[in-house]
């Protein structure tokens, strides 16, 4: 538990500012451009510093680490709530970001160093409720805050539980010492540092340059560029930053491969039905969070329930059963319009949900254990840095595919429609009336494409779902008792 409450303030961070970030905006005299890397600092200084877990972890010691960590993240949130300007904003937001990049590794690589094999299923069911949580109560959380206090209470908030969570990692985790002093690879870092950057400010600025731009082509290039030189690099070093033999076990890299396509269908939903809820219904913040709430729940309360199932069958059933009621989900939602009800958008979010919650964990967990414990901290960060990158790149990707599809629905809407003596009566009624119901019939018919667009989209998560539900049934089975 003690390590479950790390993961939860790291992901919990990310989740709750950004619904506050106009606030912040306004607040602190900024413009728009400048409050978006309030969300981007954080989001850099996290992939940057997730390469450094198993370095850092061997001469300090993990559990040493991970209290530091806790520190310093909750040092950091204190520093935001007390920001004066964007600039003091953004520098304490990357401080607060490299413990929060690193918390989540550590705390995977304390569950494989302590917790018996054959109860993992178990521990990573619980370590799951902190990153599964964070992101269903964050929104909520945020638009509470923003609505009925301050801003600032959004960090504040994060203080007396970190401050419990140092005292409880303090005294409950078990001491472990520095293990060597291996030699820093410094050109591993840097190309992977590289290409996590440069993924991630491209991911962040696509839609305001446009994503067939020189910057953003040229970045997402250089990205790639640096991340085939780190694999080079890895694999001709001594004391490479971290070890790709992991790569070598088939259950890791099936795991990992499944853990991706989760990562796309979950945070494509977390991020895009929220804008369906603003921008299609027209709720406001905190009814947006309160309709996404129940999924939320549902799906930490199934994390605890998929570690039992993997313990007792394996990941192939989990994984397998999970992802398919995800699929089903998403099929559901693709029938969304302009006139869906919230209960509709609540009961088809946790469908999907369940299905999250029952596959995630035994993904993750299969890789994870049929690693040797010396390779055990690499796969973790590779894990973060594939999760981490995976779901900038859905956001951003999912959000460029809704930007044409809406595009092209647009167009098709008014080549549809005939004008002169074949125009249908409303458009002739609302012609005749002016400008008014023009604009008015102009947003109806806007609302119409979005809902589509959202609809096409959501199949396009039931695809990724339905693939990872196929490569679960290449995973272990259940061990013979």
């Amino acid at each position: 538990m003690v390590v479950t409450l790390g993961s939860f303030l790291s992901a919990l961070d990310t989740s709750s500012v950004n619904v506050a970030l106009p606030s912040i905006e306004r607040a602190l005299s900024a413009s728009a451009d400048d409050g978006r890397w309030v969300s981007t600092g954080y989001s850099l200084a996290m992939g940057v510093a997730i390469p450094l877990s198993k370095w850092l972890g061997d001469r300090i010691g993990i559990s040493r680490l991970y209290v530091i960590c806790l520190a310093v993240f909750t040092a950091g949130s204190t520093l935001c709530g007390l920001a004066w300007d964007i600039g003091s904003m953004i520098a304490f937001r990357v401080l607060q970001g490299v413990p929060g990049g690193l918390l989540g590794v550590l705390g995977m690589t304390l569950l494989f160093a302590t917790v018996p094999r054959e109860k993992i299923g178990m521990a990573m069911g619980l370590y799951g409720l902190g990153i599964i949580v964070a992101p269903g109560v964050g929104p909520a959380m945020g638009g509470w805050f923003v609505e009925n206090s301050t801003w600032q209470m959004i960090f504040f908030i994060k203080i007396p539980i970190g401050i419990a969570a140092v005292v409880a990692a303090w005294r409950i985790l078990p001491r472990t010492g520095a293990t060597g002093r291996p030699r820093f690879d410094l050109w591993g870092f840097v190309t992977v540092a590289a290409g996590l950057s440069t993924l991630l400010i491209a991911t962040a600025q696509g839609n305001d340059w446009g994503w067939t731009s020189y910057p953003t082509v040229i970045l997402l290039f250089a990205s790639a560029l640096a991340f085939a030189l780190f694999v080079v690099v890895e694999n001709s070093v001594e004391t490479p930053l971290l070890d790709l033999g992991v790569f070598r076990s088939r259950p890791y890299t099936i795991g990992l491969l499944i853990v991706v396509l989760v990562t796309v269908a979950m945070f494509g939903s977390l991020f895009y039905i929220p804008q369906l809820l603003l921008g299609v219904m027209q709720l406001d913040a905190l009814e947006a969070g309160l309709v996404m709430m129940p999924s939320a729940l549902v799906m930490a309360a199934m994390a605890p329930v998929a570690g039992r199932l993997y313990d007792r069958f394996g990941a192939r059933l989990p994984v397998f059963t999970g992802l398919s009621i995800t699929a089903l989900a998403c099929a559901l939602m693709a029938q969304v319009t302009t006139d869906v009800s919230e209960i509709d958008i609540i009961g088809w979010s946790v469908l999907f949900n369940l299905g999250i919650g029952v596959s995630m964990m035994p993904a993750m967990s299969v890789g994870m254990n049929a690693l040797p414990p010396h390779r055990i901290p690499s796969g973790s960060a590779l894990n973060q840095v594939a999760i981490r990158s995976v779901s900038a790149l859905a956001v951003a990707g999912l959000g460029a595919v809704l930007t044409v599809l809406q595009a092209q629905l647009m167009v098709g809407e008014s080549d549809l429609m005939p004008v002169g003596p074949r125009m249908p009566p409303m458009l002739a009624h609302a012609a005749e009336e002016g400008g008014v119901a023009m604009q008015a019939l102009y947003g109806a018919m806007r609302l119409d494409v979005a809902a589509t667009a959202f609809a096409d989209m959501f199949l396009v998560l039931g695809g990724c779902a339905a693939i990872g539900a196929l490569l679960g049934l290449l995973l272990p089975g259940p061990k013979p008792r």
